[in-house]
């Protein structure tokens, strides 16, 4: 137990001592985070729109001012070839959208802006046919007001000139609009949302910020505990140590507790940070959140110990991240992994970050318990348990002899 001790108060000693080890392990996950936060949660800016042809147009009340500018023809190409407008749309029958298209995300918000107009166009259209319909109600109201006219002065001639021909004939003459059918104004449908999780203010960095927290944790501590590890060896620490009575365990134990206090320190402040300073969406208990990025960061660790064996220098360490993290942050469920193959989803079962996501989007977006997490938090557990025995039997083969 001394060893197991002695070796965690040097580990402890020598990061204190590196400054900059610190504050890669600390303000870089936060500065990057930030810097995710503002692209990924601000508002996307409104489409810059442009009308032609409106002069003699109907629709022109669809497309207001303040979203359109009013251009000619040539004014309007040539805005949208220098980038100064996204789109512009073309009022003669039938109407015509021309974009500029160099970027997709831009090209939907332009057409949900104009899919707006679009609608008060079909408004404009449907009040127009109300009018004419009215006009041809109004027409036959008149056209049977002069029928019942002439009616009455044929009834008062015959009246007049033979008065037995009228007998047992009923001339109550309906008046004009009696039992005529009232066209009822039909009550526009209410749509009613609601949502099993989340609200309609969930952003884009609500939902990627369970899989992010998880990515930057797993990268920082890898680089970092695998780096930290390969200069133990390249030195002739870890030499020195195998040369000792200390046991393996022991040495893989010292490490893991010497990295994993700061690792704890790293995964609260960065949960806090991103929960209570950058705001992300969570309905879930702090606690859970905690307890899965500390086991994440313990899993990293190991497996970065694991595979520091096997370089023999920090760039070598570093060229394990493209094979490492790379494939794990694009099957983490960060993307849509449901449409992949299913040897491809069932490589990215085989990946740590993909549990952290998913349970970290139980805990924070769906709200649930240990119900909802245990599964992934067991998984995370595993692969600690596994990384850490292959790091103690690894060690064991690279042991001299005595």
């Amino acid at each position: 137990m001394s060893y197991l001790l002695a070796m965690s108060k040097r580990i402890i000693q020598q990061i204190i001592r590196d400054k900059r080890t610190i504050a890669l392990l600390i303000l870089a996950p936060l500065l990057i985070l930030t810097l995710v936060w503002y692209i990924f949660g601000a508002d996307a800016s409104d489409p810059k729109l442009a009308v032609i042809h409106y002069e003699h147009s109907e629709l022109l009340p669809a497309f207001k001012k303040a979203d359109y500018k009013r251009m000619t023809p040539l004014q309007a190409r040539q805005a949208l070839a220098d980038g100064k407008i996204d789109a512009y749309v073309d009022l003669k029958h039938p109407v015509d959208v021309h974009l500029e298209g160099s970027n997709p995300s831009r090209n939907g918000l332009v057409m949900s802006k104009i899919q707006k107009s679009m609608q008060e166009v079909q408004k404009i259209s449907v009040n127009q046919m109300q009018d004419r319909f009215q006009n041809v109600i109004k027409k036959q109201q008149q056209a049977i007001k002069a029928q019942q006219q002439a009616m009455k002065q044929m009834t008062q001639i015959i009246r007049q000139t033979a008065p037995s021909a009228l007998a047992g004939l009923d001339l109550n003459l309906p008046q004009v609009g009696q039992n005529m059918p009232h066209q009822q104004d039909g009550e526009k449908p209410q749509l009613d949302v609601t949502y099993l999780h989340g609200d309609d203010d969930l952003n884009t960095f609500d939902s990627f910020g369970p899989a992010m927290v998880g990515i930057f944790v797993f990268l920082f501590i890898f680089m970092i505990g695998g780096v930290s590890f390969l200069r133990e060896r390249t030195t002739g620490t870890l030499d020195r140590l195998m040369a000792s009575p200390i046991r393996n365990d022991q040495i893989i134990g010292g490490y893991l507790i010497g990295f994993g206090l700061f690792v704890i320190v790293q995964s609260f402040i960065l949960t806090c940070y991103i929960i209570y300073v950058l705001d992300i969406y969570n309905v879930g208990s702090l606690l859970d959140v905690l307890i899965i990025v500390f086991i994440l960061s313990f899993s990293s660790l190991s497996l970065s110990i694991l595979l520091s064996t096997a370089a023999k220098n920090e760039l070598q360490m570093l060229q394990f991240i493209p094979l490492v993290i790379v494939p794990q942050v694009f099957l983490s469920g960060l993307f849509p992994t449901d449409t992949l193959p299913r040897w491809v989803q069932a490589l990215g079962n085989l990946m740590p970050i993909h549990y952290s996501t998913e349970a970290l989007r139980n805990i924070m977006i769906r709200g649930t318990g240990f119900s909802g997490w245990w599964f992934d938090g067991l998984a995370l557990l595993l692969f600690s348990a596994v990384f850490i025995t292959i790091n103690i039997f690894a060690l064991r083969a690279s042991r001299p002899v005595s």
